[in-house]
């Protein structure tokens, strides 16, 4: 098994990727560190009810605030600062 810098690692993405895939463990080494690139597959990407609740409520805080950056732009609505909108998420 082969440990590639970052360099190497950067210059060879695709490829690396593709050993990843055929089952390969690509190991890349930063600093005095080694990270392994794993291919999980697409089935480790489902999330369970609880972080989909969370990501959904993110979502719906996330798309008030843009409907209050549109009523702004439109002076329907008195502007706020930016950290105002991070304070609601």
């Amino acid at each position: 098994m082969e440990v590639l810098s970052v360099r190497e690692y950067r210059n060879n993405l695709s490829a690396s990727f593709d050993r990843a895939i055929e089952g390969e463990r690509v190991l890349i080494r930063r600093n005095n560190e080694i990270f392994a690139l794993v291919c999980v597959g697409d089935g480790a990407l489902s999330l369970s009810p609880r972080q989909q609740r969370h990501v959904d409520e993110v979502a719906e805080s996330i798309k008030r605030s843009w409907a209050q950056v549109k009523q702004m732009e439109a002076g329907t609505m008195p502007a706020k600062s930016a950290m105002s909108f991070i304070d609601e998420l």
